[in-house]
């Protein structure tokens, strides 16, 4: 299982970084307006070569394209970065297809995203996608059960062999969502920094803490 920070601000990703056992980041481009519009002035590959400089793991960057050719241009400039930790997310539908098939016959890791159902899941296995990534609010927001979603698509990947792909689940907004995706069979879990940070703490954790540390400042009174 592994924990990657969902997004594209440096120095948010530095923060969480310290205290996080991080296995890389996600991006996509709303992430990436969202870091534009706080002020970060850095183009998407300047942001990529700021994340593989920061961490030690994977990232995921998305293609902003929506044309087959660009889209896939775009996929490969980012993997050229690093082919060993850059991993493209494509968007899941007929053009996605289209490049992810391109991309894994060249032997490139990929992951799908915006994955919404079982036989989507099937078609990623189909190209030996390395993940794919459900959006556990959105198919809240969409009348969907989330965790049973997840509990399909992961079952579904355990059941193919041989069958590496991963269920990375993102569109967390709490630590109980968090648990209820995990307790689904996600493999692994996307999160923005402070719901990172918030699965660390916990009101019980931080009184039994207190607690002790009093009981140690009285002792050192006696």
């Amino acid at each position: 299982m592994a924990l990657y920070v969902d997004t594209a601000f440096i120095d948010d990703i530095t923060n969480v970084a310290r205290t996080v056992p991080l296995a890389g980041a996600t991006t996509n481009p709303t992430l990436l307006l969202a870091a534009r519009e706080r002020g970060q002035r850095l183009s998407p590959h300047q942001v990529l070569e700021a994340l593989l400089a920061t961490l030690s793991g994977h990232v995921f960057m998305q293609p902003g394209a929506s044309d087959e050719e660009e889209m896939y241009r775009e996929a490969l400039s980012y993997i050229e970065m690093a082919p060993e930790r850059v991993i493209p997310k494509i968007p899941m539908n007929q053009v996605g297809m289209r490049v992810a098939r391109r991309l894994s016959s060249q032997g490139y890791a990929l992951a799908f995203t915006a994955v919404t159902t079982v036989p989507q899941t099937y078609c990623a296995l189909q190209v030996r996608a390395d993940f794919v990534i459900p959006y556990y609010n959105r198919l809240e927001r969409s009348g969907i059960d989330a965790p049973t979603r997840i509990a399909q698509m992961a079952s579904l990947c355990r059941s193919q062999e041989p069958s590496t792909t991963r269920v990375l689940v993102a569109s967390l907004k709490t630590p109980e969502e968090a648990a209820r995706a995990l307790l689904a069979g996600a493999h692994d879990l996307t999160a923005p920094p402070q719901v990172l940070l918030d699965l660390i703490s916990d009101p019980l954790s931080e009184e039994a803490i207190q607690r002790f540390h009093r009981d140690w400042e009285k002792m050192n009174k006696l």
